[in-house]
């Protein structure tokens, strides 16, 4: 057990960090229609809107029972008619790395930020 505790020990922690770190965590981004999207820009669409948010996934990413975001409902619930000039970033916390790592991957939570221009339903920019 001598000299050969400490290396296995180091390879068991490496390997669970790149188990975690490879995780096959994955937001669907996607519409149902419910108001237009448009990925340019659009002249008419002023108002920008900022919306975050997270999605939790388990069992290394393997149980994500809601990793799909609509786009048009999460606009549509911030007030807006019409969107265009779409941006989309998916991250990683650095404390949601931790819960991951600390968890050893039973429990990783993803973070997202989706952003746009639109147009108010009354018309109002």
């Amino acid at each position: 057990m001598g000299k050969l505790f400490p290396q296995a020990y180091y390879c068991l922690v490496i390997g669970i960090i790149l188990l975690t770190m490879c995780g096959c965590t994955h937001i669907s981004f996607h519409g149902k229609g419910l108001i237009p999207i448009y990925l340019t820009p659009r002249p008419e669409h002023t108002k920008y809107t900022e919306i975050s948010g997270s999605k939790e996934f388990y069992l290394w990413g393997l149980i994500g029972p809601d990793s799909e975001v609509f786009l048009d409902e999460e606009f549509y619930n911030n007030g807006l008619a019409s969107v265009a000039g779409i941006s989309i970033h998916e991250y990683q916390k650095t404390s949601s790395f931790w819960k991951a790592i600390l968890s050893l991957g039973f429990y990783i939570p993803k973070d997202y930020v989706i952003s746009g221009h639109g147009i108010n339903p009354g018309g109002e920019r």
